[in-house]
């Protein structure tokens, strides 16, 4: 595992959907060959820590030194890690703003014309300072993604706002929902097992008992994705397709095989294969090594 960071310098001014491509790119190229990092834009200049395969990081770092958008390329660390500190995201990224800049510790006479790659090279303790911080600030930022880029843009800080709160309404409804699942399985366990004599309890009991707990514990599968899903920074394809492996999976468990259709059951396996199989594949290709998670 390897981590580097480099700073360089924009061939021409960026426009936000330049960044927008920029990022989109990015965070595809990354997802596919296991990268993680988090790049900052201010003065026309980048900053980038990236981390991953020494094979992919050179690789990308070849690609950038060619990249037309890019000029005066500087490697500022490289290190070998044992740990990421980016592990979940395929690329978090701050377009940074002057006022933004003071509010870092440490940085108060850090002003925006000294985010150029002059200054940032000869400044390495500006630079942990900076990406401390706002790695920070994007754990922080649970609803700000992609559509935060231009903070400038009221509208759009607004449709941000109404988004967490549809997210938290949701998740409040959710809440209420597993509670409810909760109460059924307590009436399933009094109805089904309490109730009955030993000789009234039969298998089919069994499964629809089993059935009442499967729905509470997808029920809070779900409120995870509700929390979650609008992280465009977070890889959260893993928690989607595992939630959905997850649920089908139990479901397996409570069918009732003399009712069930042949068909119906070849439909199921080939679901559990089709998702077993996409969620290996993401597994192996976004987080190389399970230590090399989120620390």
């Amino acid at each position: 595992m390897l981590r580097v960071t480099y700073v360089s310098s924009a061939t021409s001014a960026m426009s936000k959907d330049d960044l927008m491509a920029l990022l989109h790119q990015c965070r595809e190229y990354n997802s596919e060959n296991g990268i993680t990092g988090m790049l900052l834009y201010s003065n026309g200049t980048f900053l980038q820590v990236l981390e991953g395969n020494e094979t992919e990081i050179d690789s990308l770092l070849a690609t950038i030194s060619t990249d037309p958008r890019h000029t005066d390329v500087r490697m500022l660390d490289r290190q070998p890690i044992e740990q990421r500190m980016y592990g979940d995201w395929s690329m978090g990224f701050k377009r940074v703003s002057a006022r933004e800049l003071k509010q870092v510790p440490g940085l108060r006479k850090f002003s925006l014309e000294d985010f150029n790659t002059v200054t940032l090279s000869r400044d390495k303790d500006a630079i942990d300072s900076l990406m401390t911080y706002f790695r920070g600030q994007r754990m922080k930022a649970i609803g700000q993604s992609e559509l935060s880029l231009d903070e400038d843009d009221q509208l759009i800080n607004v449709l941000n706002r109404a988004i967490r709160a549809a997210v938290r309404v949701l998740a409040v409804l959710m809440v209420f929902t597993i509670f409810w699942g909760v109460i059924d399985v307590v009436y399933v366990l009094y109805d089904k097992v309490l109730m009955p004599t030993l000789e009234d309890f039969r298998a089919r009991d069994i499964i629809v008992t089993f059935g009442a707990f499967l729905t509470v514990l997808i029920a809070i599968e779900i409120f995870l994705n509700i929390t979650l899903y609008l992280r465009d920074d977070v890889i959260h394809i893993r928690l989607v397709i595992s939630t959905a492996l997850m649920a089908i999976a139990r479901k397996v468990i409570i069918l009732d095989f003399d009712k069930v259709q042949p068909l119906y059951m070849f439909a199921t396996a080939a679901v559990v294969l089709a998702l077993g199989i996409t969620y290996w594949l993401v597994e192996n290709r976004t987080v190389p090594a399970k230590d090399d998670r989120w620390e």
